[in-house]
């Protein structure tokens, strides 16, 4: 294990242990159920786990660590779907959320992982109407709508 693994492993096990610690001191359950440090210690829980678990990786020192992406396309469609997601996000108070989110399916299910056409037009319509209507009507979430008004 490099010195840098060591530093990243102790950067997360600190970091979630100052979350867990302040999410104590909001309190974590109260009367009615979950309370303010709830979440916050569920996440600080997560980070807290992900040094763990680097540490518990760990190599001898001075073994090589294998590649973090040993295909370079697995890189480039990683960075795709950051960078489409990216995108959405920020055209979505423009354009809506039913735009982007159809646009942002297409464009992942023909670049990400290539498919025929008629199904990616069928699933990226078909998912974001779902997902808009779960989100709008079932749920009651305010989310950004189109020039159209949905």
């Amino acid at each position: 294990m490099r010195r840098g693994d060591v530093g990243v492993a102790l950067f997360w096990l600190v970091l979630g242990a100052a979350v867990c610690a302040h999410a104590l001191r909001l309190g974590v359950w109260d009367i009615s159920g979950p309370a303010t440090g709830f979440v916050p210690l569920l996440a600080g829980i997560v980070l807290f786990a992900g040094g763990a678990g680097i540490l518990l990786a760990a190599r001898p020192w001075g073994a090589p660590a294998p590649p973090f992406w040993p295909v370079r396309a697995a890189g480039l469609r990683a960075m795709t779907v950051l960078v489409a997601l990216a995108v959405m996000a920020v055209s979505m108070p423009a354009l809506g959320f039913l735009v982007t989110a159809t646009g942002c399916t297409m464009l992942l299910l023909r670049l990400v992982a290539p498919q025929r056409w008629g199904w990616v037009v069928l699933t990226a319509v078909a998912s974001s109407v779902l997902l808009y209507w779960l989100f709008d009507r079932v749920l009651d979430m305010a989310l950004p709508k189109g020039p159209l008004g949905f």
